[in-house]
């Protein structure tokens, strides 16, 4: 919820699902960056399925990981699955910013963790 109220605070327009089948339902071409709650149950899962659902890398949305665990481990099992980034909660409005900046211009932002 502080993530949601963040974005929604820099004018961002926020959906937000509690499951994987939710998520794979919801999520569209038209969705520009999906953050995802790594320490969720099947946080890792969702982002291989979503590959999967988006078979080329421009339709899909961006991936990136909200994690509070700062180990290598982590950030590897976030790039062995795919997904564009890593960020480290707790997040300010300042850093979530920065992040969608460099995210929207880049397409990956491993520079975070």
């Amino acid at each position: 919820m502080v993530t949601k109220g963040l974005l929604v605070h820099l004018g961002c327009d926020v959906a937000t699902v509690s499951s994987i089948d939710e998520c794979l339902h919801v999520v569209s071409q038209e969705h520009k960056v999906l953050f995802m709650d790594v320490c969720m149950p099947d946080g890792f899962e969702a982002a291989v399925r979503l590959h999967e659902k988006f078979t080329k890398h421009h339709e899909r949305p961006l991936i990136v990981a909200l994690t509070g665990n700062t180990d290598k481990v982590t950030k590897e099992n976030c790039m062995r699955v795919g997904m564009d980034g890593v960020i480290l909660k707790p997040v300010s409005v300042d850093k979530m910013r920065s992040v969608l900046s460099d995210l929207l211009e880049h397409r990956v932002l491993f520079g975070a963790m």
